[in-house]
């Protein structure tokens, strides 16, 4: 790779700056907890988890664990969902009614709870999208319009080609 020529091209960098504005962006999207981006993102984050919870006679686990064994848990789903076929194979070979009624009602529990999942995750990102979007593009808006901002802009600079 050759070396760059113009060495006066600024890198971003993750420095103060960058948390100063992200945590500017996130007072956006989430301004109180009692908002509806924030259950919604709770949600999509309990869904991506699988959202399952895990009580053992009585005692809650900590929730680093819970969350771990969740996503763990997703991802045995898939891995199950991968193996059916083989034994689909396995249980035909073997003329078994018995086994192939069991594997058929197991296989579809899995692909309902995997598309469940999946669906949710989706849909509610989706609709955080939205919802964030919307913000930004309301606070925007309002920064623009407020004071004199747009005037100066407007008029009084004339180097900017469209504000």
């Amino acid at each position: 790779m050759p070396p760059m020529k113009n060495s006066s091209v600024k890198r971003p960098k993750l420095d103060w700056r960058f948390v100063q504005r992200l945590s500017r962006i996130l007072k956006i999207l989430f301004p109180s907890w009692s908002n509806q981006s924030v259950r919604m993102f709770m949600t999509l984050l309990g869904v991506t988890l699988s959202g399952i919870k895990l009580l053992t006679s009585g005692l809650v686990l900590s929730s680093v664990f819970v969350q771990c064994f969740a996503f763990i848990s997703v991802q045995l789903v898939i891995y199950q969902v991968g193996l059916i076929p083989s034994q689909f194979y396995e249980v035909l070979s073997e003329k078994n009614y018995g086994k192939f009624k069991n594997l058929v009602l197991f296989a579809v529990m899995l692909i309902l709870i995997n598309s469940t999942l999946k669906s949710l995750d989706q849909y509610i990102s989706s609709l955080l999208y939205v919802s964030w979007r919307k913000s930004l593009t309301e606070e925007l808006h309002s920064t623009y319009f407020k004071g004199r901002v747009y005037y100066t802009l407007n008029v009084l600079c004339k180097d900017i080609d469209n504000p």
